[in-house]
């Protein structure tokens, strides 16, 4: 996400990088080299996770919760860069 629409989850990084491609989906980036990538379905869910490296599963779910929580937030900043 661009910055003035930064989100962060504990110290986990949530993005949207601006040269991506659908479908919608978002980044988790962790210090220390996790990430995860989690599929949007906006605009009302659910959020799947599709990918993850080096994350706990409770830290997964958490991610997922938050990013659900902000859901309608997060869509749109997706397509105010993706269009």
């Amino acid at each position: 996400m661009r910055r003035a629409d930064r989100l962060t989850i504990r110290n986990i990084r949530v993005v949207i990088y601006t040269n991506d491609h659908p479908p919608l989906h978002v980044h988790a980036l962790k210090p220390g080299g996790g990430r995860a990538k989690f599929e949007l379905n906006c605009p009302d869910g659910p959020v799947r996770l599709v990918e993850q490296i080096v994350f706990a599963r409770g830290e997964v779910g958490e991610i997922g919760s938050g990013i659900a929580e902000r859901l309608t937030v997060i869509c749109g900043v997706w397509s105010r860069i993706h269009g």
